[in-house]
């Protein structure tokens, strides 16, 4: 009796488990996904569960429990997953299953099986972050990788956000985002993007939580706003936080600036006497704070070079400036550090200022929290605000160009943090003039000599060019003209006057074919130099505005010498292109009968416009470019 009723209830548990299993069985298999989140997906995420648990000043907890099936190569990235770790992060469980698209477990790994290696960031020569992760090879699309992880911090200052559409392309059937703070710590929560997505949120004194489901791939189209401006974002910060064991606090700009200043940079800017003594002598003759300033900061790139060292709280602490001044090296911290205690030495105001480079991203100024990825100087001088990029050898004083121009920068000061923006470059700024002069022979050759300027952005966009090596420049100008057939080219001298910040390039070159015969004509394409090359996409229904996102003005003007023993035929008349996103024009003049004259201008305006007006832009550079291809006939 007690044998027969102990195999029952072993059959009981047995057909029970085995419900269970065929269950997640089958909600595995890549079948069951609706189809509105697979179509135009690379890969889509079933389930995502985070939960951050926050158990004290200096001590929080990371539980994520992900589910992710992957589509197609391009979907990859999703499935090799890792974690991060460090003397304040530790590891405490980590687990992987991959399954076919039956749901059939094809390998699991346990946290032995993981690999391990240091973090390397691509910047820094040193730091101390470790990274567990896997590499999986698929045999087959498609499949699905099953995570869970358990990660415990020391450092609070950096509360995971909640960034449920990570990608494009990217399908989300369900994901989940909780914060249980049982402490008494004041924490904020700052929603973005929530407009057109139907999410589920609740927030009690200890406990906030956000819920999304079923949201269809977005894809991507050109010239949209950011990717973290379209979709939806939670930002969570604590009052009272931790750094590397460094206690913090701070629920403003103001707070939070007085604490960074205070903890991690007061007492950092000490220099020696000799230091100070010859930097005094540096500047002797100047006649300004200004002047003063282009010195010591020129002194800075000509001693220092950039190196990034990132362990533990020198992550977000410069270097002590003697260190720099005797060692000659530092990351964006030190080398900016260091700049500003050599102003001091001379009672020239300045203030380390962090920013978020090269994408241009604001440091929002309505959340007070660690944020930024870069440091610069910031100089305020009479009416105007001078900025320095104290990285970069090359760079002239005073032009921080599109790497960390106008965005909003937190700016720290000995009373607090304050938020500004940096320089915007506005389209009149950021100007190239190509001047040339174009020898034509009658067997379709071509010579020519052209000197092209650039000023604001386009110097930056344009004066690297100088540092390559000389073949490599010409390589630079072939690929740059690629549309001329057959392009050689000859000379090549790069001017750099930085205190204009005028970049100009003399360039020679040569063609065998450049016209073509047809008949008793020669066509000729006057506009060599400067063809729009641009082709923007169709898109039938639009989904995002349209960003323009930094302004210019191109001016062209080639006198183009005609072959022997032809002559021109008419000439079409002006051409003129007026818009709301910039103007147009091109001429071609008579200027004898063996000479013509070229001239193009083109200006764009930056800005945000309307979804609506993409298809009038995109026509606009279509008519420009078309334009710019076109020829004209000599006459034999």
């Amino acid at each position: 009796m007690k044998n027969s009723s102990l195999k029952l209830l072993v059959v009981f548990i047995l057909l029970a488990f085995s419900k269970v299993f065929s269950q997640e069985t089958i909600n595995l298999q890549v079948a069951n996904i609706d189809s509105t989140l697979t179509r135009g997906a690379n890969a889509v995420v079933r389930s995502k569960e985070m939960v951050i648990e926050i158990n004290s000043i200096n001590s929080m907890t990371i539980k994520t429990k992900r589910i992710v099936t992957v589509l197609n190569k391009f979907g990859d990235g999703y499935a090799n997953s890792y974690e991060y770790y460090s003397p304040s992060t530790k590891i405490k469980k980590l687990e992987a299953i991959i399954y076919d698209a039956t749901g059939k477990e094809i390998k699991k790994y346990k946290k032995k099986d993981f690999k391990d290696r240091s973090y390397y960031d691509g910047i820094s020569l040193m730091n101390d972050d470790r990274i567990k992760y896997i590499e999986h090879t698929a045999i087959s699309y498609p499949y699905t990788l099953a995570w869970e992880s358990e990660v415990e911090h020391s450092s609070t200052a950096f509360i995971h956000s909640w960034n449920p559409i990570l990608a494009y392309k990217l399908g989300v059937q369900k994901s989940s985002y909780k914060i249980l703070n049982a402490t008494s710590i004041p924490i904020r929560v700052k929603e973005s993007n929530f407009d057109n997505y139907a999410i589920i949120q609740n927030k009690t004194d200890h406990e906030v939580s956000f819920q999304i489901a079923n949201v269809p791939p977005r894809q991507p189209e050109v010239l949209s706003p950011s990717y973290q401006e379209m979709t939806p974002r939670v930002k969570v910060a604590l009052n009272d936080f931790s750094l590397e064991g460094v206690r913090g606090s701070g629920n403003d700009w103001k707070s939070f600036g007085k604490w960074q200043y205070d903890k991690l940079l007061s007492g950092r800017n000490e220099l020696s006497q000799e230091t100070i003594t010859a930097v005094n002598t540096l500047v002797a003759n100047a006649e300004t704070d200004k002047e003063k300033a282009k010195l010591i900061y020129e002194y800075v790139q000509d001693k220092t070079r950039y190196i990034s060292l990132q362990l533990g709280i020198g992550g977000w602490m410069p270097f002590l400036a003697t260190d720099v001044d005797r060692l000659g090296y530092g990351d964006c911290k030190a080398l900016t550090n260091y700049t500003k205690a050599l102003l001091d030495s001379q009672n020239i105001t300045s203030y380390y200022t962090i920013v978020y480079a090269k994408e241009r991203r604001d440091i929002d100024a309505e959340f007070a929290s660690m944020q930024g990825n870069h440091v610069i100087l910031n100089i305020p001088y009479e009416d105007e605000e001078i900025w320095l990029e104290c990285t970069n050898q090359t760079t002239p004083f005073n032009f921080i160009g599109d790497f960390t121009d106008d965005r909003n920068v937190l700016v720290v000061k000995p009373e607090g943090g304050v938020i500004k923006r940096t320089k915007k470059y506005e389209a009149e700024e950021n100007i190239l003039n190509t001047v040339a002069t174009i020898n034509l022979k009658a067997d379709n050759s071509m010579t020519a000599t052209l000197k092209r300027t650039s000023q604001g952005l386009q110097y930056d966009w344009n004066y690297n060019v100088q540092y390559e090596e000389p073949k490599d420049q010409k390589l630079h100008y072939k690929k740059k003209w690629g549309y001329v057939n057959n392009l050689e080219v000859n000379a090549v001298k790069p001017t750099d006057d930085k205190d204009t910040v005028m970049f100009t390039e003399d360039v020679e070159v040569s063609c065998t074919s450049y016209t073509k015969k047809v008949g008793n004509r020669l066509l000729l394409m006057p506009n060599v130099f400067s063809c729009d090359q641009s082709t923007l996409p169709k898109y039938k229904d639009r989904r995002n505005s349209l960003v323009i996102s930094r302004g210019y003005v191109n001016t062209d003007q080639y006198i183009i010498d005609l072959p022997k023993g032809y002559a021109l035929g008419n000439l079409p008349e002006k051409k003129t292109i007026e818009t709301e996103f910039g103007k147009y024009t091109y001429e071609l003049e008579k200027v004898s009968e063996s000479q013509i004259k070229f001239k193009r201008f083109l200006k764009i305006i930056d800005g945000v416009f309307p979804k609506e007006k993409y298809e009038e832009y995109r026509k606009f550079r279509a008519q420009i470019k078309k334009i710019d291809k076109s020829r004209i006939a000599l006459k034999q």
